[in-house]
């Protein structure tokens, strides 16, 4: 941290916490004041304290729940309105449960500290001053007299200051002997701040406690959800913990008449039925549309879950648009993601039961629903079985007339055609390819052949043949291919099976040569703007290699395309 002469900090444009920490048993509250150039507040409402613990800008929130011995102030300096020259942070004791006055003063308190933190960590720090540190001082927090009214209890500890086009902290040391004189020097009046008494400010706790309990007995039946609800004759905005300030209209009658939105009365269609409300749809137009990115934003960071997205849903009761109308406003976006989140997860293969089920809530919050849905369900769903069989969770299957070895049991059973390249030409030969915890079998009507599995190496399918799985073995012949019906299925139960037999089923990890990080995923997804590069096409997309990787090529952004399942399949292996 780097200081200029009179102490100041540098401190990033960001969202800054601050804290407020001290090692005696004292009850403190924390205080904030937005000042103009004439170190004034602009109105009553740029005080914050515990009775008003937001600014309207959200530039400064206090916590109204802190660690015993702490008080805690966000400070969003990109919120900070342009005519805020300074925000001053303030401390004051706390007065008892009646309102009294307590004898301690601010000189009793030991090791008040600030510390102000960013997302990086610690960006500035200061200690108030005691007359203990240096008796000669007068800005130093020290009693004036021990009278019961009397004496030293409010102090500004520091503040953030605009100069130079950019924020700095610096430290002070002002004392009042009371709250009032505090926020009256800084132009809040008693009467301003909204309390009965204007000869007095009275910030006691037992009055915000009695206001506390009154709105903890009237709170609605979902009292996590913050939404308007119906107080009297007109709305009021509850945020999820307390009733605010915050109030609108009433909502107008069911009348087909009037517009839901504003209360204005609609005009009629030559059919009959009501029109639009023509300001309200562009007004809800013109929101959705920033709405929308900020979505986008939150679905390919988070996904549809967290503090972010519940905003996002908070935003639109608050300004009364329907929840379906904004998922409405989301179809498109919303299937643009689950087609996104479908090809990520399905590029290397490996679906965890976690990536599944972030799937189908996914469609859940989103509220899709199609042929579309359902086609990505399945593949899903598919791609999640084919996973478990890799790794090495395979199915028994009961196979009668098939002399087995002691202990071995059998995987899969299925049709097949396996194809051998002779002197004279290629040769098909028709029989059942059987897998087992101990070898691979084909047996056919000409001939059949037994592969242990510490001959084979790997198995694959070949995107330049439909319908091929070939294996590579230690033998001098090299392998073998085989025709099924469903390749990806068998060569993921052939895979499994080799996992199981070289002791790799328990920690199966990820196949280094098509493994696709999720940052390469990103890159190539933003790169090639979320659809095909060949037709356009936005549904049904796959991770290409460009060159395969059977010619060496590698797993990396510059490799990578999208590709639709159509244009992949008739590449193939080309270059």
């Amino acid at each position: 941290m780097t200081h200029t002469e009179d102490g100041a900090t540098p401190v990033p444009t960001s969202l800054l916490t601050v804290t407020l920490s001290w090692r005696s048993a004292h009850a403190l509250d924390a205080h904030a004041l937005l000042l103009a150039v004439d170190d004034r507040v602009r109105s009553p409402r740029d005080a914050v304290y515990f009775g008003a613990p937001r600014h309207p800008s959200q530039a400064v929130t206090l916590d109204q729940r802190p660690q015993p011995q702490t008080a805690r102030l966000a400070v969003s300096l990109p919120r900070t309105e342009s005519d805020v020259e300074r925000i001053v942070l303030c401390a004051s004791l706390r007065e008892d449960a009646g309102g009294r006055a307590r004898r301690e003063t601010l000189h009793d308190i030991a090791d008040l500290t600030v510390e102000v933190q960013d997302v990086a960590g610690l960006v500035a720090r200061c200690t108030a001053p005691t007359r203990a540190d240096d008796p000669s001082r007068t800005d130093a927090i020290h009693p004036a007299d021990d009278g019961e009214q009397s004496g030293v209890r409010v102090t500004a500890l520091a503040e953030f200051l605009h100069r130079q086009d950019r924020w700095w902290f610096r430290p002070l040391g002002t004392t009042w002997a009371e709250l009032t004189e505090m926020f009256a020097d800084f132009g809040v009046e008693a009467q301003d701040a909204g309390h009965a008494d204007r000869d007095r400010l009275s910030l006691r706790r037992s009055d915000l406690r009695d206001v506390e309990d009154e709105w903890r007995t009237t709170a609605p039946a979902d009292p996590d959800l913050a939404d308007w609800h119906l107080r009297g004759e007109s709305l009021r905005w509850w945020n999820g913990t307390r009733w605010t300030d915050e109030s609108a209209p009433p909502p107008p009658a069911q009348d087909a008449r009037v517009c839901p939105h504003c209360g204005r009365r609609r005009g009629w269609r030559v059919i009959g039925s009501p029109a639009p409300c023509r300001t309200c749809t562009a007004e809800i137009e013109e929101y959705l549309s920033g709405w929308k990115a900020r979505a986008w934003r939150v679905l390919t960071g988070s996904g549809p879950r967290g503090e972010a997205w519940a905003e996002l849903w908070t935003a639109l009761r608050y300004r009364h648009i329907p929840v379906d109308t904004g998922r409405a406003a989301l179809r498109g976006p919303g299937m643009a993601y689950v087609e996104r989140l479908a090809a990520f997860t399905e590029a290397d293969g490996e679906l965890t039961q976690e990536d599944l089920g972030d799937f189908e809530d996914t469609i859940t919050a989103l509220s899709l629903a199609g042929p579309l849905v359902q086609e990505l369900r399945r593949r899903m769903h598919r791609a999640r079985t084919l996973s478990r069989l890799r790794s090495g969770e395979l199915p028994l299957v009961p196979v009668a007339g098939l002399h087995l070895d002691p202990e071995e049991r059998v995987h899969l059973d299925v049709a097949a055609t396996r194809l051998r390249v002779l002197a004279r030409g290629e040769h098909r030969s028709d029989g059942r390819l059987i897998c087992s915890n101990k070898k691979l079998r084909f047996v056919g009507a000409e001939a059949g052949v037994d592969m242990p599995w510490t001959r084979v190496v790997s198995v694959s399918t070949d995107n330049t043949v439909e319908g091929l799985v070939v294996l590579s073995t230690t033998s001098a012949r090299g392998g073998a291919e085989f025709e099924v019906d469903d390749p990806d299925l068998v060569a993921a139960v052939l895979e499994g099976a080799l996992r199981v037999a070289k002791r790799l089923s328990l920690a199966p990890g990820r196949r280094d040569s098509r493994t696709i990080s999720p940052e390469i995923k990103a890159q190539v997804w933003r790169r090639d703007g979320g659809a095909c590069i060949e037709c356009g096409a936005t549904h049904y997309l796959e991770f290409d290699h460009i060159i395969p990787l059977s010619r060496g090529g590698a797993t990396s952004a510059g490799n990578l395309q999208i590709l639709c399942r159509s244009c992949n399949r008739t590449k193939g292996s080309r270059i």
